[in-house]
């Protein structure tokens, strides 16, 4: 499964979420909303939203989820 996490620097949320990823061995691809204008606005238009961390898998985009959330769409 591709996974991919939209970050912006300096963000302790997305520090966690990279941090979830690693530890429950999911390999992914990150990219920066900030430098990426590429990156943003396909992170804009999954969600129609400016926030992150955003989780994107399978079609579908997870902005800031929970525990469960992520467990559900990324660790079957």
């Amino acid at each position: 499964m591709k996974v991919t996490l939209y970050v912006i620097p300096g963000c302790p949320l997305c520090a966690r979420a990279r941090a979830w990823l690693e530890r429950h061995a999911v390999e992914y691809e990150e990219r920066d909303g900030a430098k990426d204008f590429g990156a943003f606005r396909r992170m804009y238009k999954l969600t129609k939203q400016r926030l992150v961390p955003v989780f994107e898998a399978e079609g579908r985009a997870l902005v800031r989820p929970g525990e469960e959330e992520l467990r559900g769409l990324l660790l079957k």
